[in-house]
């Protein structure tokens, strides 16, 4: 099976994009277990919003990996693959993205520290271009059947 696919935009924003959110996702982890420089928040109520965004962000992300079975990837397919439209694909073209941004912001808000802010709003920024990027390729594969998907369903909600 094929998992890394074409960037779907310039390789450079695409691969720091993603290293940038897969950055703040493993130094909160750290952060859960007091392990790193940077510590969790030290007010209960964002403790508490942390914990469900990276709830609701687990649970969209899994669920849509579980929808896109193997035409999952990272970057654009080489070969050809099935278009999507069931299950959690019916609310949101684009959930596993929301389920990343869900778990970055959940990152910025257990960390409240500048760098993993910085790190994290790049890192969606960049995940809006990317999903855009996906998007041409998706209506330049599909066609009316996509045009005809995007007019039914949000991009994120």
């Amino acid at each position: 099976m094929e998992l890394i696919g074409k960037a779907a935009i310039h390789p450079l924003w695409f691969y720091s994009g993603k290293v940038c959110g897969y950055a703040t996702w493993i130094s909160t982890i750290l952060a859960w277990f007091g392990v790193g420089i940077l510590h969790g928040a030290r007010h209960e109520g964002m403790r508490l919003l942390a914990l469900a965004l990276w709830g609701a962000g687990l649970l969209l992300s899994g669920i849509s990996m579980l929808h896109l079975g193997a035409s999952t990837r990272l970057g654009l397919p080489a070969t050809l693959t099935a278009f999507k439209t069931h299950g959690i694909y019916r609310f949101s073209r684009n959930p596993m993205y929301l389920g990343f941004d869900l778990l970055t912001l959940g990152a910025i808000a257990y960390q409240l520290h500048a760098v993993v802010a910085i790190l994290g709003i790049y890192s969606i920024v960049i995940y809006h271009f990317i999903i855009q990027g996906e998007e041409k390729f998706l209506r330049e594969r599909f066609g009316a059947e996509y045009l005809g998907y995007m007019s039914r369903v949000r991009r994120y909600m």
